[in-house]
């Protein structure tokens, strides 16, 4: 390649859809709506997911009552944290949603047919 030719390919123009990849970012309210909305999921979905598995635990191992309770106690604990941090950990707010949802539907299933 001579040098007119090397010249030519770098004067060449840009095409505007290379540079339209870019992705538009939200206003800083809708933002912060959506961190307030993890943050109730997280607190709210988080605490009712752990709540039905204390209830789901606790009453698949009631023979021994006391030890059943303290058991179901500790997991729930540790899925509700885990929760909080798994829903801002995700980069979709519907999959963050349906990833509290869905188990907490398939626990209240669960209990459900398990009887009081």
């Amino acid at each position: 390649m001579n040098s007119s030719q090397i010249d030519a390919i770098s004067t060449m123009p840009v095409s505007s859809s290379s540079l339209a990849k870019t992705k538009a970012k939200p206003s800083i309210f809708t933002y912060r709506l959506m961190i307030f909305y993890r943050f109730a999921l997280a607190l709210v979905g988080g605490y009712a997911l752990a709540t039905l598995s204390a209830i789901v635990i606790a009453q698949t191992f009631s023979e021994d009552r006391g030890n059943a309770a303290m058991s179901a106690t500790l997991v729930a604990f540790t899925l509700w944290a885990c929760a909080f941090i798994w829903v801002f950990m995700v980069n979709k707010t519907l999959k963050a949603s349906l990833g509290i949802i869905i188990p907490s539907i398939l626990l209240f299933t669960v209990y459900y047919f398990l009887g009081n």
